[in-house]
């Protein structure tokens, strides 16, 4: 797919809200991480910056100065870029006769935010473009392209927020079994009311879109509404209500009815719940009706001052870019447990399992695939100066995968990454 496709999609992501809206923010599943793309600039699932508390009252400093210098136009632009080198132990996910390729890799981006928590208009564009080039089979080199966007427009009581994710890649497809070229974009539009100081109302508008070349294609279509009610300043429940509407290529259109629980919770300053999680009712064009486990949760805790976790549940089904006519259940998790030893390194590891059984849209097609998914990564960086500072990861994935079109594999990833940022 041509960059001038992305630009196209990038375009219409921005202009999104005078239209119609998965949100930006999520983390990605243990098969999104198993397959190597987020991976590739060797740093930690969560993505979250760490800095030295040596550094941070110099950082703070800086930052009330910029902050101050900007006052008028409330606007940071933060520029970074990485250079990554990345071992592959099996590049094609293949199940024997392994291929291993060196892919080197450079990574320039930018962050612009305007506006700061609170104001009542809030901007947020990050984006990065990775460069990468293999050493044996140059025919995989390719320009991968990660964006998300985040606007918030906030009224007395009522706040419209937009969500966009926009991800060109090639890289490794666990589905497929192998390198795969796609474009995917989630665009989401919500609208919030507070209706009372603890009751706040709201409705949803999703999009995902996932273009595969030379495979299926499917887009996702949600609306919902959604009431919460605030137990305490700590705790907040809801329930949330979706109609879903699928398009997919070669196997129709598809609906079904979300019915989700809404959950904010912060609790001793150190525990922080947020998600939502429930069913789905499916019903696909050739009549099969199915109940589907469906949401996310994610889980952070501040175990001590250098010391913290997260988790990440998740549960969704998607269509087979591979196998026509059928479509995947996937449960599982990720989890990241991250360490400061001293004032310039962090420690830490990302561990992720997942299982999905494949089911087929009509009675007819034989489906009997099941993937067991298993990732763990160890990393760690070091700062050696305020702009710039060193990763390095391994990774080891396993998928035992079974039954018709099973693509069981193994795979080692060692990566090694300098980062500078402005």
């Amino acid at each position: 797919m041509r960059t001038s496709s992305f630009l196209h999609v990038l375009s219409c992501v921005l202009l999104m809200p005078c239209l119609h809206g998965a949100d930006s923010r999520t983390s990605n599943a243990a098969r999104d991480e198993a397959a190597g793309v987020p991976s590739s600039l060797a740093q930690p699932a969560s993505g979250e910056p760490v800095l030295s508390p040596e550094l941070e009252e110099y950082a703070f400093l800086e930052e009330s100065l910029l902050y101050q210098a900007s006052r008028q136009k409330n606007s940071k632009l933060r520029l970074f870029a990485t250079g990554a080198v990345r071992y592959d132990s099996n590049l094609f996910l293949a199940q024997t006769g392994e291929q291993d390729d060196t892919m080197w890799s450079f990574s320039p981006g930018f962050q612009y935010s305007l506006g700061e928590s609170e104001s009542q208009f809030q901007v947020l564009l990050d984006y990065n473009l990775q460069v990468n080039r293999f050493e044996r089979f140059q025919s995989q080199n390719s320009l991968n392209h990660f964006l998300n966007t985040s606007l918030v427009y906030r009224l007395k009581k009522t706040t419209i927020s937009f969500l966009g994710r926009v991800t060109q890649v090639t890289g490794g497809d666990v589905d497929v079994g192998g390198q795969a070229q796609r474009l995917q974009y989630s665009p989401k539009l919500e609208v919030t009311y507070d209706a009372t100081d603890k009751i706040r109302l709201g409705l949803s508008t999703a999009m995902e879109r996932t273009d595969y070349d030379a495979l299926l294609s499917s887009t996702t279509y949600r609306v919902g509404v959604f009431a919460d009610y605030a137990f305490s300043p700590q705790l907040r429940l809801g329930l949330q209500v979706n109609q879903m509407l699928q398009d997919v290529e070669g196997s129709g259109r598809h609906t079904g009815q979300d019915v989700l629980a809404r959950v904010e919770w912060e609790a001793f300053q150190k525990l922080f719940v947020n998600g939502s999680f429930g069913v789905q009712f499916f019903h696909s064009a050739q009549g099969q009706d199915s109940i589907l486990p469906l949401g996310s949760l994610g889980l952070r805790y501040e175990i001590g001052p250098k010391t913290s976790m997260t988790f990440n549940a998740y549960s969704r089904s998607q269509n087979s870019p591979s196998l026509g006519g059928q479509y995947f259940q996937s449960n599982g998790f990720v989890t990241t447990l991250q360490q400061q030893l001293g004032t310039k390194l962090n420690v830490g590891a990302d561990f992720g399992y997942e299982h999905a059984d494949y089911r087929s849209y009509s009675a007819g097609v034989l489906s009997d695939r099941q993937d067991s998914l298993m990732f763990v990564r160890p990393w760690v960086k070091y700062t050696l100066h305020r702009h710039l500072s060193l990763e390095l990861f391994y990774q080891h994935t396993t998928n035992s995968s079974s039954g018709t079109a099973a693509r069981s594999f193994d795979r080692d990833l060692l990566g090694l990454g300098l980062t500078t940022s402005w």
